[in-house]
C-alpha cells in the first residue's frame, strides 16, 4: 500500500511541475512578446507559440480530469467487486 501512496505522490508532483514549467515558458514568452524590445516578425512568432502552450495547459487539464476519472473508476470498481 506504501508504494502505491509513494507513486501517486510522485505522479501529482510531476502533473503539478509540468504545469509549472509550461505556465513559466508561457508567462516567459508572453513578457518577451510585450517587450518594445522584441522585433516584429519574432513577436509573431512568439505569439503563435504562446498559443501553442496555452492549448497544450488546457489540454493537460482535460486529459488530468480522464485520469482522476479512470482511477476513481478503478477504485469504485474494486469496492463493489
Amino acid at each position: 500500500m506504501k508504494d502505491r501512496e509513494e507513486m501517486t505522490d510522485t505522479i501529482e508532483v510531476l502533473k503539478k511541475g509540468m504545469k509549472n514549467q509550461l505556465e513559466s515558458a508561457t508567462v516567459t514568452l508572453q513578457l518577451v512578446h510585450q517587450s518594445d524590445d522584441c522585433p516584429e516578425n519574432i513577436s509573431k512568432i512568439l505569439y503563435n507559440q504562446i498559443g501553442a502552450l496555452v492549448f497544450c495547459n488546457e489540454e493537460l487539464d482535460k486529459l488530468y480530469e480522464c485520469l482522476n476519472l479512470l482511477d476513481s473508476l478503478i477504485v469504485f470498481s474494486k469496492i463493489i467487486a
